[in-house]
Order: C-alpha cells, then structure tokens, then sequence
C-alpha cells in the first residue's frame, strides 16, 4: 500500500517538476532549496505568535542576566531560581513553535522523500546471465541503459562507456553521480522500489578534504542546507521572526 502511494505521488512531481528537472541537477535543486526555505519561513510567519514570542524571549534575557549576577555574587539559591525560570521559559517557547514546527514536517515527510529519490536515485536491474545484471538510470524522465558485471570481486557498473567502481563517479547525461554499488532492496515508508537496485549519490560539491560518514564530496542533502541556511537567516530577519 505504502508502495504504491509512493509510486503515484512520486510519478506526480516528475511530471509537475519536469521542466525544472530538466534544467540539470545542480538548477534543480537549488529552485528546490530556495523554494523550500521561503516555504518553510512562510509558514513559521503565518504560525507563530510573534508577539508571545518576543516577550517570552525577553524574560529568558532578564532571568539569564540575573542568574549570570547572582552566580557572580556567590548567591546560589537566586541562581537556582533564575535557572529554574529559565528552563521554564525556555519549555513555553518551544511549545509555541509546535504549530509552525508541524506544519513545516508535514511538507518535509511529503517532498524530503521524493528529493532523495530523485537526487540520491536507485535504478531498477534484472539478472541476465550468470552475474550480469541490465537495467536504466532515470533522472527527469530520461533513461540511461546501464550494466553491472558482478563476476569481479566489486560490482562494477558499465554506462556510456565508462566502467565504474563502487565509491568512483560516472558522468551521466553530463553530471556526476557517484556509483554506491548494488543491493537488494525491499520497499519501505520512504521507498517504493524491490529487487536488485544500483545505488546512486548526486554529487555536487567536490570538497578539498574528506569528511567522516561524507566523504570527499556533497550529497544533495549537503547542497540543500548550503543553500538553505543562510537564506533563510536572510528571510527570518527579513520577517522578524524570532
């Protein structure tokens, strides 16, 4: 069930976002990103009482001034206090954000899905003979046929020309996605494919040092929150969200 609601809402923004997936990977997402965190501090404007917020945010600023002096002045029992206050102020603050927090996971459980699909995709391969598997890249409605040779110690993937490693780049309708390998793969709440599937990452930004669990590169998830952060920053201010 859960599959095939995948299946029908991915197939729906392909062929809505068409037009910008065509534009390249690197457009794409970024329109995406861009799009996501004016949404996103849209509906933080819309939601959140701005002017409870503000006074909340005052009181958290008095009782940290007056906790800082009654700690320097050796007085532990008003500090006591003030900290007390200060967590309670705190918890008052993060109840107010639940609607805009809300709000803004139900977008997030409804696209984030489909962005990994598309930008960290998996394609489809069918055995053939012996260790040989056959199947197509698809990134905007365009197939790319690829091969895996599973013969060898790794899987190594054949497309275009290239004979490709797990870990190693191919270019692909002129952007690079780096090859993870093959698995078996079975559908779940956030995937609608089974079977043998070849593991691929959009790689966007080739980074001078490699990073622990990221490697040498940024994934689209790295891309979005470059993009994404200081944008919104720039929009909070812009709105005077606190």
């Amino acid at each position: 069930m859960i599959a095939g609601l995948l299946t029908a809402l991915y197939s729906f923004y392909n062929v809505v976002f068409q037009p910008v997936l065509s534009l390249g990977p690197y457009i794409a997402l970024g329109f995406f990103s861009a799009c996501l965190a004016i949404l996103f501090s849209g509906i933080r404007y819309w939601l959140l009482d701005h002017e409870k917020a503000e006074k909340i945010q005052d009181k958290i600023s008095e009782k940290q001034e007056k906790m800082k002096e009654a700690r320097e002045n050796d007085n532990h029992e008003k500090a006591s206090k003030h900290t007390k206050d200060v967590f309670k102020h705190n918890q008052e603050f993060m109840l107010l954000n639940m609607k805009p927090m809300i709000g803004t996971m139900l977008f997030v459980a409804l696209i984030f899905p489909w962005l990994g699909a598309t930008f960290a995709p998996t394609a489809q391969i069918t055995q053939t003979t012996g260790q040989m598997y056959e199947g197509n890249f698809t990134y905007a409605q365009t197939q790319t046929p690829i091969t895996v040779d599973n013969t060898t110690e790794t899987p190594v993937l054949q497309v275009d020309n290239q004979s490709i490693e797990p870990g190693e780049a191919a270019k692909i309708n002129g952007f690079k996605w780096t090859y993870k390998g093959i698995k078996e793969k079975t559908p779940g709440f956030f995937s609608n494919t089974e079977g043998t599937v070849a593991n691929f990452n959009g790689k966007f930004i080739q980074l001078p040092f490699t990073l622990p669990w990221i490697g040498g590169a940024l994934n689209w998830l790295g891309f979005y929150i470059i993009i994404t952060m200081p944008m919104t920053l720039i929009l909070n201010k812009t709105l005077g969200i606190q």
